[in-house]
């Protein structure tokens, strides 16, 4: 018997959209006022040829920068500039200036960012997901994500004693704890144990991101 969970559908037109020169950025998620989650909110960047795009500071607060589409550059005083490829995230500090870097002089890129308030690593990781496929693979240890065959299934379970989840279908289509996600859509959901989810197409590809409270320390 499926036990029905707490959960809410952010269709992908529902979610906000800042549209400048430079860029085409999507809000995908952004944890409210009464929220004491540490992660702040996750976003989309479709980053122009030969632009960049700043990062926001703040000496408390980290973000993960998760390529898609194409190779890209971090740069900041302490890193200097750093190529992050498309098969790999990057975790920094935002207590500096910061700007992503698009290379290519004829090709967008396209890149997940999420902030979180409380300080991660410095650090780069391989996640090759066309090479693991069909399994989630970590990114951090409250962040997976995963691309399948058509009707692989999968779960994930939870370990953070406030199990609340951000989900989010990067490509193609899943059935995420009985419901119908299909492409740029999030599903956010709440008291959860254990997440089961089925791809419904090929090179179908998913995020997950798991809602642990903040604590203050000190």
């Amino acid at each position: 018997m499926i036990t029905q969970t707490e959960g809410r559908i952010i269709l992908s037109e529902m979610q906000p959209h800042t549209q400048t020169p430079t860029f085409h950025k999507t809000h995908i998620w952004e944890k409210g006022e009464t929220q004491n989650y540490e992660l702040e909110y996750v976003e989309k960047v479709l980053l122009l040829p030969n632009c960049t795009f700043s990062l926001p500071v703040s000496s408390v607060h980290s973000v993960l920068i998760i390529p898609y589409i194409g190779d890209l550059y971090v740069e900041n005083t302490r890193i200097g500039q750093k190529c992050i490829e498309e098969h790999q995230t990057f975790s920094l500090q935002a207590n500096l200036y910061s700007e992503i870097l698009n290379p290519y002089q004829d090709e967008m890129v396209t890149f997940f960012i999420a902030k979180y308030s409380n300080v991660l690593a410095e650090e780069l990781n391989d996640i090759s997901i066309q090479v693991s496929k069909n399994e989630l693979l970590p990114i951090t240890a409250s962040s997976w994500i995963g691309q399948f065959d058509g009707r692989q299934k999968g779960e994930l379970s939870l370990s953070n004693n406030h199990k609340d989840i951000l989900v989010y279908v990067v490509d193609g289509a899943f059935e995420v704890q009985d419901r119908l996600l299909h492409a740029e859509d999030a599903l956010l959901l709440n008291s959860v144990d254990l997440v089961d989810f089925e791809a419904l197409s090929n090179e179908a590809i998913l995020l997950f991101f798991e809602l642990a409270l903040h604590t203050k320390r000190g």
